[in-house]
């Protein structure tokens, strides 16, 4: 008697068996779908670098935007982590900047590294 009651219910209402189907059919394709997907490439990493220095001010490049700051009496520079002088930064150098002042265009303390040395040149495949 269970069993009519329980067809009869169904007929009568069919949308939970429909939504049941629908879930199992999902589960079954998300494997598919994943593997379909071809990996994404890594980013190639962007680093932030001097693009010019003066006595007076300092342009840095990150990649997709340039900005310039002002150089003062006040800038403390930094190599490596010890003092310098802006005569010591050179462009490519990898660099951070601390802005100061009210407006915030001149600079407060400049990070600098040493330019990044370029990944060694993978030898070419040899031809038969």
């Amino acid at each position: 008697m269970w069993h009519v009651t329980t067809d009869y219910y169904f007929m009568k209402h069919p949308l939970p068996l429909l939504c049941l189907g629908a879930a199992v059919l999902a589960m079954a394709a998300a494997p598919l779908q994943a593997a379909d997907k071809k990996p994404t490439p890594t980013p190639t990493p962007r680093h932030t670098v001097i693009g010019s220095v003066s006595s007076d001010s300092i342009t840095i490049n990150t990649g997709l935007t340039t900005k310039t700051f002002q150089i003062d009496k006040h800038t403390k520079f930094n190599l490596m982590g010890k003092p310098v002088t802006v005569g010591d930064l050179k462009p490519g150098m990898r660099v951070s900047v601390t802005p100061g002042g009210f407006d915030g265009k001149t600079a407060d303390i400049i990070n600098a590294s040493d330019v990044p040395k370029a990944p060694p040149a993978t030898p070419a495949a040899k031809k038969k």
